[in-house]
């Protein structure tokens, strides 16, 4: 047998080993190519499995598809001076010598279409990004509102739902809460605040939404009391978000009780925060420490996207530091250059239309379009981009001509 090497294309690794297998058995084969549509576009099958398996973003996928066709077509040439095989291509090219149904006609083929439910789902390596949709409180405390958003933020490749919850009786002195903020459930911001609220029912509701679903959730708790209701639901992490970052006894009183993975973001603090929240939580089991800009929305200046490279740097030192970005900026470039710069954790404002009257609601992307699906497409494409940092020759570097240096 002679040599065989491995080509990016599967194809033309079918076809050689095909080659070698027709000369050893001294028999001229016929292959029939099924699939080989050479099109990005979702086929008869391809649209019903409901999973892109893909890994190049759409640009790249069109060359790629289009230099594959180029490949076929040599290989057609090849064989027609080389009758070893007999290629047969099934679809409806120029060069196609049988349609779909001709060839199901030929071999008298049943096609069964998979269900989405009978396909594996994508996994994600260990250390790839984690997607975190925000909804904060643009849920409007309404059940099905929350539980359109969670599927909705799942379809579209979100890693973990977050909320928000305060005991609004105590965090706002009664002068704020008597203060003017008209929304549908009142003219005071205590209204408002009741009104867009999870109470211990709704949150039941959440927690089995996310479980079937199979994506879990945590909360941002701005105070004790909303600490201890959210943990008797035991969520996998604890979010202290920059609305509170002054509130230090609140954070100690986290710190003495639980133990776990707990999620910081650093809105409207300096360098001096990160050292105090290090030592104050340094029996978790993990920080996430999310660079973040108390600005909604963030103007592209004041990113400062270089700090999530220093808490990279900072993850070095303190294994248990994890680092990350809470994106308060428009679109997906902010993210995407935090995770070129090593944010493992990617938190975005997620929304269900255009309501007006809710806080930071401009910011956040609109579940009922496909932004944050193509944001999560965005962070995604980053991290393929990025690779590995081990300089090595890659399998698309292999060519099909050797150097030869002659000497004299």
């Amino acid at each position: 047998m002679e040599e065989y090497y491995d080509e990016g294309f599967i194809l033309l690794n079918a076809l050689k080993i095909c080659r070698q297998l027709s000369i050893h058995l001294k028999k001229k084969l016929d292959v029939y190519l099924l699939g080989f549509d050479f099109s990005t576009a979702k086929g008869e099958v391809s649209k019903n499995l409901g999973v892109d398996y893909a890994k190049e973003a759409e640009p790249d996928r069109e060359l790629v598809v289009h230099s594959q066709e180029y490949d076929y077509l040599q290989m057609v040439k090849f064989f027609q001076d080389n009758p070893v095989l007999n290629l047969w291509h099934v679809g409806n090219k120029e060069y196609s010598k049988l349609t779909t149904t001709q060839f199901r006609e030929k071999f008298s083929i049943k096609v069964q279409i998979l269900s989405k439910t009978e396909i594996e789902p994508r996994r994600l390596p260990e250390n790839s990004v984690l997607i975190v949709a925000e909804l904060t409180n643009n849920h409007l405390g309404d059940t099905q509102r929350l539980i359109e958003m969670v599927e909705r933020a799942k379809d579209a490749g979100a890693d973990l739902i977050k909320i928000q919850k305060r005991d609004v009786d105590t965090f706002y002195s009664a002068e704020k809460l008597n203060s003017y903020y008209w929304s549908p459930f009142g003219k005071t911001l205590g209204d408002y605040r009741k009104g867009v609220e999870l109470d211990e029912e709704k949150l039941t509701i959440l927690d089995k939404t996310c479980r079937s679903l199979k994506i879990d959730w945590f909360c941002s708790v701005l105070d004790y009391p909303s600490f201890e209701v959210i943990r008797r639901f035991n969520p996998k992490l604890i979010k202290i978000p920059s609305t509170i970052s002054n509130h230090r006894d609140f954070h100690q009183q986290i710190a003495n009780v639980y133990k776990g993975p707990i999620v910081i973001s650093t809105g409207y603090t300096d360098q001096s925060y990160e050292d105090y929240v290090l030592k104050t939580f340094a029996s978790n089991e993990k920080i996430y420490l999310l660079h973040c800009i108390s600005a909604y929305p963030t103007p592209l200046h004041d990113c400062n996207v270089s700090v999530v490279r220093h808490y990279a740097e900072l993850a070095k030192k303190y294994p248990t530091l994890i680092p990350g970005y809470s994106s308060h900026d428009i679109g997906s470039f902010g993210s995407m250059l935090a995770v070129a710069s090593g944010a493992k954790m990617i938190e975005k404002h997620v929304k269900l239309g255009d309501v007006s009257w809710v806080h930071f609601d401009k910011v956040a992307l609109d579940l009922k379009t496909d932004t944050f699906k193509k944001f999560v497409t965005d962070i995604r494409n980053t991290e393929l981009a990025l690779g590995s940092p081990v300089k090595r020759v890659l399998p698309s570097e292999h060519h099909k001509y050797e150097v030869v240096i002659r000497k004299g």
